[in-house]
């Protein structure tokens, strides 16, 4: 789906953990992805650990696509 945008991704890395014991518990997941040549890292919580992954991918890609956006107004400042 992302590719069909024009977004390039690989995963290098990818982590999960509950983040407490209880039944009711949260998930954190983790990635690495290279997302159009820049590399960079993901964090998503959920309480369901494919929703927590989900997020965590979209978290990686938005900083990516922000730095886009922020980067060539540094360089005009």
């Amino acid at each position: 789906m992302l590719s069909s945008q024009g977004v390039q991704v690989k995963l290098y890395d990818y982590s999960e953990h509950t983040l407490s014991a209880s039944g009711d518990a949260q998930a954190a997941a983790y990635v690495e992805l290279d997302v159009d040549g820049t590399r960079l890292w993901g964090v998503g919580i959920d309480a369901d650990i494919s929703t927590a992954s989900l997020k965590a991918i979209v978290s990686a890609v938005n900083r990516a696509l922000r730095s886009r956006v922020v980067e060539p107004e540094l360089a005009s400042a």
